[in-house]
């Protein structure tokens, strides 16, 4: 079986927030005249839902790329925007590198460990830590993906950003002091 094409879709609520993942062009689909079915394959930054794996239909729209609009739907209807869900959910994880190895692309192999998909939206600068999208399968909760991230040894300290974690279950969010004194430790 060949590979899909790879195409640029546009992701957009009602105009705003528009951002462009790739996606595999899976073939034509209902909707306005030229209208296809996308499968994402980047985790977007801007929508948490759709993320990485799920089939959205994207109509051509003038002057740019094929595009996908939320409309509006509320959060907790979201699924009636997406023509096939591929089972994650996104979540958003800051991580301060300690020196001592190669802090993302660890993190990036630890995802990969658990069939988590993880891209990198900014890297660490200023003492600020840097930041990492993930698409999680669907069994696993936010608490079950901190543990097993944590178990790894990564070379970084990681803070849970979205969802935000639960009172009492995760450490403050990474500042440039905390930053600097993870980084200064032995």
């Amino acid at each position: 079986m060949a590979k899909p094409k790879l195409i640029k879709v546009c992701l957009m609520n009602q105009g705003l927030d528009q951002e462009t993942p790739w996606a595999h062009d899976l073939g034509p689909a209902r909707g306005p005249k030229g209208s296809r079915k996308a499968r994402l394959i980047n985790v977007p930054f801007l929508h948490a839902k759709p993320t990485w794996g799920d089939v959205v239909v994207v109509s051509p729209v003038e002057d740019g790329f094929p595009t996908w609009d939320r409309q509006g739907v509320a959060w907790t209807k979201i699924g009636t925007r997406i023509a096939e869900d591929g089972g994650r959910w996104a979540m958003i994880v800051d991580y301060a590198p300690n020196g001592k190895g190669d802090a993302f692309g660890a993190l990036v192999r630890a995802c990969a460990e658990h069939n988590i998909v993880c891209e990198g939206a900014v890297g660490p600068r200023n003492g600020r830590p840097g930041r990492s999208y993930l698409a999680v399968r669907n069994e696993l909760t936010d608490v079950n993906v901190m543990s097993l991230l944590r178990t790894a040894a990564l070379p970084c300290k990681l803070f849970q950003i979205h969802p935000k974690p639960a009172s009492g279950t995760m450490p403050k969010r990474a500042t440039r002091r905390s930053v600097r004194t993870t980084k200064s430790r032995p």
